[in-house]
């Protein structure tokens, strides 16, 4: 009996960690871009390209690679099931874009099997019909930091049957790493007649990619908070706000947002999110040009110990805002705790530009680099054999090479002259 009572609560343990290890598992897919003037979370391209500029160039995760989560969790019924932000009855239908409460949060990726047959979000189909089934890939297992900063709501099954869907902004794609090793990128810039990335015509802040070996895997992810997290929130006025209506953008983030209150008089009261973009806040009191606030994470707990921070509205608003996003001005930030991690120091040999236009590290070493332009782009990967990489065609400007050897992995700064 007692043995037959150990293999029930051993069945029973195995039952519900196999729930527990699938219940985050579901389709990706990818797209271009969040979109003009700025994508579903209120945040900009041009921010996320910016702040990409500032963030990887210190080691920490790459805004610029960033996911879209679903707004509804519907199978089979693929019409919008209410007027968003969904309330009452209709939140049984909330997918893990929660309303918005989670943009700003950092989360890891890891790419499964892909089908040898159909699988094109079809609706009321199953995601892989034909073929023999799901099979591993070199890509299987590979992963990524990203960052929540838009919506899906597409009526097809991948944003409706697959209520943990990561749509994956498509410069993820070359960023996957498998056993610490960056892979080939899965997209690779389209270059117009003079060899520069082709813009994207809808939106000033994308460029066109092509795209190859990605066919909607699995993917498992979970919930992280910011990698090598260094600084503090960032606060931004969107277009359009003026005194008596002000819309703040908060980025940069530990770990999401929750709540913004601002400090009117001695009394601390609650800013409205801008229906359900999750990093965009209507302030109580527009009318000071002056303004404090303080935030609330994911976790409803204050972010940075309750610190505050007090900001000027920018002059560059003048009458009214005139670009998604301006920089606030003057931000001061008092009490709480801000903490600085340390990060690993690059790791020898040292690596510079040949005169033939390639990479030349100090040691005949083997491996693979990675080099990006200083706002975070890759312009992809190349191999490095006894020491150099092929030529590589870099314009005069910064650039930021992360490599991983035989002798260890690191990262330095090069600057084409």
């Amino acid at each position: 009996m007692e043995d037959s009572r150990i293999l029930a609560a051993t069945a029973l343990m195995f039952v519900l960690a196999t729930s527990a290890s699938a219940q985050n598992e579901g389709m990706a897919t990818y797209f271009l871009g969040v979109g003009y003037p700025y994508g579903a979370c209120g945040v900009p391209d041009e921010v996320a390209a910016h702040e990409a500029g500032l963030d990887t160039l210190s080691g920490q995760g790459n805004p610029f690679d960033y996911v879209a989560l679903n707004v509804y969790n519907t199978p089979r019924d693929y019409t919008p099931p209410g007027p968003r932000p969904l309330t009452g009855a209709d939140t049984v239908r909330l997918g893990t874009y929660d309303n918005g409460r989670n943009c700003g949060r950092w989360l890891r990726l890891t790419l499964g099997d892909t089908c040898d047959g159909a699988n094109d979000g079809a609706m009321n189909q199953e995601f892989c019909r034909g073929g023999t089934g799901w099979h591993p890939n070199r890509y299987t297992g590979s992963q990524a930091y990203a960052i929540v900063f838009d919506q899906c709501t597409d009526g097809n099954a991948w944003c409706r049957d697959s209520k943990w869907h990561l749509d994956l902004h498509v410069t993820l794609l070359g960023k996957l790493r498998k056993d610490g090793i960056l892979l080939p990128p899965l997209a690779v810039p389209v270059l117009d007649a003079t060899g520069k990335p082709k813009a994207d015509p809808n939106n000033p802040w994308a460029i066109e990619y092509r795209v190859s070996g990605f066919e909607n895997p699995k993917v498992s992810w979970e919930y992280v908070t910011a990698p090598h997290y260094q600084g503090e929130p960032r606060f931004w006025f969107s277009l359009d706000s003026k005194i008596w209506y002000m819309r703040l953008i908060v980025t940069h983030l530990p770990d999401g947002i929750h709540g913004l209150e601002q400090l009117v008089g001695s009394e601390w009261k609650p800013a409205r999110m801008d229906g359900d973009a999750g990093q965009m806040w209507l302030l109580p009191d527009p009318s000071v040009t002056t303004i404090t606030v303080r935030l609330t994470d994911a976790h409803d707990k204050p972010v940075m110990g309750g610190r505050t921070w007090t900001f000027d509205y920018p002059k560059a608003c003048g009458t009214s805002c005139p670009k998604p996003a301006i920089l606030a001005e003057n931000v001061r930030g008092e009490g709480g705790v801000v903490s600085v991690p340390r990060l690993p120091r690059p790791v020898a040999p040292t690596v510079h530009l040949g005169a033939d236009a390639s990479l030349r590290f100090s040691a005949a070493v083997s491996g693979i680099v990675e080099v990006a332009n200083s706002s975070g782009r890759s312009i992809g990967t190349f191999p490095v054999e006894r020491g150099r990489t092929p030529a590589i065609p870099l314009a005069p400007g910064l650039w930021v090479i992360r490599f991983r050897l035989d002798s260890g992995d690191g990262s330095a700064i090069l600057v084409r002259r």
